[in-house]
């Protein structure tokens, strides 16, 4: 059979600071339906997380800044209840134009493609002749410069473009064979199916393409399923491209790690290690200090200001803010927190969807649970728990006390061993956790407790060693204890018995 001259433009290109956007009739596929064997999972593979996200996610975030508008094609198949639940949960995704395909029975990566294409999605891009980028849901360290450069124009005759790196170890991957070294691309051959010459070949194909739609829909009907795995290949797109006398083009990645892929739970961790240290760069490179930076771990959506200094093993999650000038000591764990300016967290502290204020002081191993807030100047202490409590501005509590359910104001001196008693079993107007509010300028000695409900009034004093079961009126003394009394001798006679 007379192959035709392929034109192969090879950019060599590697990402760009500004991966610009998407002409507005690009289209999307991503192929997510894999059971992903290899993970040993429950958890369909495209929603195992590296940097605080699904590795789906990580692919929808580059589409998202590159293509808000697209029409996104997701194929499903494997957990598609789970992969469906997971992205219309996450209002990041809410403002894309994604729809939804299924794919019944998992058949290869060219069947995913024809279920998109033959679904009134893929029709509606085939009648508008919008071009569709075609990528796995398990690549989540890809660059928004990459897919913008993917999508440049075909040019007439151009049926494809497809992505290639070099790899000094291609096992695994499908090998791109071409007519001599630098020739045009004839064909992919998978890993299972390749002759040992064609294992020899470092230039591997990175499983996305850029397709006119017509032609895609077109040839993904005559895909065969005869090869080692039974499967149909979206590779051998390539060679019936090839065949058809359409352009192939070649975009070639320097950068091999951009498109390191996700099979196994050693591959997820290796995957992870690569994003953390390219976001610990990042940040280094924009004015945050690290103590160590190989020992931190900051998620993907996390942002820090300049002039933050993170000391060694500290781990950032989820939307985690740090506002400029603020220390982060030793073994501090945050998740969704926000932290002022010049704010200090001292080693071991604990946070998770809290808010801390500018100049507050923090353990160490202090612990902020989900709805926590501390004010300006403020301090909390060694082994203070703070659970669903707001605390205002220049208040201590320095050491040894849980307060949960609570609201205290401005200018509280709380002393050691305070605990707020905010549960005893009972339902109040619907509430099984019962509130304590401590208003302003109030001083509390060592070792009370608060039965709650109760109120302590501004400026009242309470004696330690006092169990409040009472309210404190403004400015009052409250003393809630046994009194003292002292018996002459009476130690010796019970050392007599």
């Amino acid at each position: 059979m007379k192959i035709s001259k392929a034109v192969s433009r090879v950019t060599d290109k590697t990402s760009s600071k500004s991966p610009g956007k998407l002409p507005a009739s690009c289209a999307v596929m991503i192929l997510a339906a894999g059971q992903g064997k290899r993970m040993r999972s429950a958890l369909p593979k495209v929603l195992h997380e590296i940097g605080g996200q699904p590795l789906l996610f990580h692919i929808l975030n580059r589409i998202s800044e590159t293509a808000p508008k697209a029409p996104v094609a997701i194929v499903v198949g494997h957990g598609k209840e789970q992969v469906e639940a997971a992205v219309l949960a996450q209002l990041d995704f809410s403002k894309m134009n994604i729809t939804f395909v299924h794919q019944p029975e998992q058949r290869g990566t060219g069947h995913a493609a024809r279920c998109a294409m033959d679904s009134p999605w893929g029709d509606a891009q085939v009648r508008a002749k919008n071009p569709v980028l075609v990528l796995p849901g398990d690549l989540p360290l890809i660059p928004g410069s990459l897919i913008t450069q993917m999508v440049e124009p075909l040019g007439k005759g151009g049926g494809l473009r497809l992505l290639t790196c070099q790899l000094p170890d291609p096992k695994g991957y499908g090998r791109v064979v071409r007519r001599g070294k630098k020739g045009p691309v004839l064909r992919i051959v998978e890993e299972k199916d390749a002759n040992a010459r064609e294992k020899e070949i470092h230039e591997v194909a990175a499983s996305i393409y850029f397709f006119h739609s017509p032609f895609l829909q077109a040839s993904l009907h005559r895909l065969s399923d005869k090869n080692a795995q039974s499967e149909y290949y979206l590779t051998d797109l390539v060679a019936n491209a090839s065949r058809a006398k359409k352009k192939v083009d070649v975009l070639n990645w320097q950068s091999a790690e951009d498109l390191r892929g996700i099979n196994d739970p050693w591959e997820l961790a290796v995957a992870q290690k690569f994003l953390n240290e390219r976001t610990v760069k990042a940040w280094a490179q924009k004015g945050v200090r690290f103590a160590d930076p190989w020992s931190v771990q900051i998620d993907s959506q996390v942002e820090l200001a300049e002039d933050v200094s993170i000391q060694s093993g500290v781990i950032l999650h989820g939307k985690t803010r740090i506002r400029k000038g603020a220390i982060i000591g030793p073994r501090v764990v945050l998740k969704n927190v926000l932290v002022g300016e010049e704010a200090q967290l001292k080693v071991g502290t604990v946070a998770e969807n809290s808010v801390i204020g500018a100049h507050a002081q923090l353990g160490p191993y202090a612990h902020l649970r989900p709805e926590s807030e501390v004010g300006e100047y403020s301090k909390i202490g060694n082994f203070v728990e703070l659970k669903k409590t707001k605390i205002g501005t220049s208040t201590s509590i320095a050491h040894l006390s849980y307060l949960g359910d609570a609201e205290v104001g401005s200018r509280v001196n709380i002393g050691c061993g305070f605990v707020t008693c905010n549960f005893d079993g009972r339902v109040i107007d619907g509430q099984r956790k019962h509130r304590t509010v401590i208003e302003d300028d109030v001083f509390l000695g060592s070792d009370c407790q608060a039965i709650a409900p109760i109120r302590i009034g501004k400026g009242a004093y309470v004696a330690s060693g006092s169990t409040l079961t009472q309210s404190v009126e403004p400015d009052a003394l409250a003393i809630a204890r046994s009194r003292q009394v002292n018996k002459a001798g009476y130690a010796s006679r019970l050392r007599g018995k």
